[in-house]
């Protein structure tokens, strides 16, 4: 089988960007020869070892994988919101409504970066809108999946990839989501440039993740550096990460604060 199914006819080689054959259960990029399994309908663009990654979040990856069922649970996100945002920050329900809000005039593509289950990813899918979820936990994605077919949600397609080596063209989306994960990406600009080469121009960026606020234990600085120093959790000053998102070729930065918990969003220049 040579030809690319439908469902998976959007993706292209994270390495070289150009489109893949589908052969055997695998996406083959024909120009550098790698090959991607597809596992259980999500195709996997990582090949590397995470478990031996330099970085302390990517090694971590099998206890994210275990997590996966609890992570929209009262076990995981209300308590994370608590001790890192401090008591005036949003519930999940909230946020999830905070940042379909921001994005409710959009149609077409959108992705859904570090998706986790799809937590806010497929509660933004429509008839009209299309998602594309990607992170790099095989769990979390297969729970998304689960979700997204007992629910029967539309237009919801789940794949794992680095947000530093997306498997989708330049000029490819109409929005992005970015929700709870900015502050743990390695190298925050990387990130940001990845992804608004693939956005269109204009197209918006909706994120939610922590800044150095008045709330819960992120508001002393010694516990911002221990978290960044031992766990690769990068706090941001607002006008640090706005510098960021100019550097990577954003504009008409909004941001929101309550407690520690930041949601903004931003632009693609247009070029």
């Amino acid at each position: 089988m040579t030809h690319v199914a439908k469902e998976f006819g959007i993706y292209v080689c994270p390495v070289c960007k150009l489109r893949l054959q589908q052969e055997d259960g695998a996406l083959r990029c024909t120009t550098c020869s790698q090959a991607y399994p597809i596992r259980e309908g999500i195709p996997d663009f990582i090949s590397e070892d995470l478990s031996r990654s330099t970085d302390p979040v990517l090694r971590r990856m099998r206890f994210i994988d275990h997590m996966a069922r609890i992570y929209e649970t009262r076990l995981w996100y209300p308590i994370v919101l608590y001790v890192y945002g401090g008591s005036r920050s949003p519930s999940l329900a909230q946020l999830v409504s905070e940042v379909s809000q921001k994005v409710q005039s959009t149609e077409g593509r959108v992705l859904d970066v570090a998706c986790g289950p799809g937590t806010f990813g497929r509660r933004i899918a429509s008839p009209s809108r299309e998602v594309f979820g990607i992170d790099v936990s095989m769990g979390m994605l297969r729970q998304g999946a689960a979700y997204t077919a007992r629910a029967g949600i539309p237009n919801v397609r789940f794949a794992r990839a680095r947000v530093e080596a997306l498997p989708f063209e330049d000029d490819f989306f109409d929005a992005i989501l970015c929700c709870g994960s900015l502050h743990l990406f390695a190298d925050t600009t990387v990130a940001l440039q990845e992804m608004a080469r693939v956005m269109k121009p204009a197209a918006i960026l909706v994120v939610f993740t922590f800044t150095a606020g008045d709330g819960g234990i992120l508001k002393f600085r010694r516990v911002r550096e221990w978290s960044r120093r031992d766990h690769g959790l990068h706090v941001f000053e607002l006008p640090e990460l706005e510098q960021y998102l100019t550097a990577s070729g954003f504009k008409d930065f909004q941001p929101e604060v309550s407690g520690s918990i930041l949601t903004f969003s931003a632009r693609k220049q247009a070029t």
